[in-house]
């Protein structure tokens, strides 16, 4: 059993898998498996993904619900003892990334790790995003979904809620994080995360749907989801309008 399942969903986007995939095949740490879910692409996607010759990738192309049933089908192929979602155009931070958290991992010490990301705003340098942390949970998504690693076993049977379009990975990272409290974080980015994703073009309905998260989930009191939702309005208005500032507050320039 490998010890990390990597999967990447993907759907009529050659580019940003193969950009993946050169990330995937260049880790030094190579105790993992690689599990493509291709929403039946008529681009070139799904050739390309079911010709890879690797015994260590496997590949499933059909159509899907979108984005979060594909997670689930992904899910459901998993063997290895973590999973972490690393979907196409999203990459890994260096070579090195999987080993240093494989070393983690590999204490037994833990059932969820996570660290902070890069991430790049189309033709710019890449800006360092730090993660939050675990405790601030009940504000809204507190790292970067490639970066963050469950194991298998706690998460057994639950899976993504389809029914989300935006925030379905905050409900999923709430749900689990309720069945352990054995957290590590690394003060490192993990990853580089692909701004062009869907819950970066609809933050309207994302913040929609994580008042559901922390109202039905979390049992944020009404007063608390009142002020998360100001801040939200608050920093998207502040982002649209004054960007450098925004990213100034928010964002370290990545050495």
């Amino acid at each position: 059993m490998a010890l990390v399942s990597i999967i990447t969903i993907v759907r009529n986007d050659l580019s940003g898998l193969k950009h993946t995939q050169r990330s995937v095949t260049s880790q030094h740490c190579k105790d993992h498996e690689w599990i493509i879910v291709d929403g039946a692409s008529t681009d070139g996607t799904a050739d390309h993904a079911l010709g890879l010759q690797d015994p260590q990738t496997s590949v499933v192309s059909e159509p899907d619900q979108g984005i979060f049933d594909a997670m689930n089908k992904g899910l459901c192929r998993a063997q290895g003892e973590f999973v972490v979602f690393l979907n196409a155009g999203d990459t890994f931070k260096d070579e090195r990334t999987l080993q240093t958290v494989a070393e983690v991992l590999q204490t037994g010490r833990v059932d969820f790790l996570y660290g902070d990301s890069l991430q790049q705003y189309a033709g710019e340098q890449l800006i360092y995003k730090v993660a939050r942390g675990h405790r601030k949970l009940g504000y809204g998504m507190f790292a970067c979904h490639p970066s963050m690693y469950y194991r298998r076993s706690v998460l057994g049977d639950m899976r993504y809620n389809a029914a989300f379009k935006i925030a379905g990975d905050y409900d999923f990272t709430a749900r689990f994080l309720r069945k352990t409290s054995s957290m590590v974080r690394l003060d490192s980015a993990l990853c580089v995360f692909d701004l062009t994703g869907a819950s970066v073009q609809n933050k309207a309905r994302g913040r929609a749907e994580n008042w559901r998260v922390q109202r039905d989930v979390l049992g944020v009191p009404l007063l608390n989801r009142v002020l998360t939702r100001l801040t939200y309005l608050l920093t998207s208005v502040l982002n649209d309008h004054f960007p450098g500032v925004y990213r100034w507050l928010r964002f370290r320039v990545a050495a």
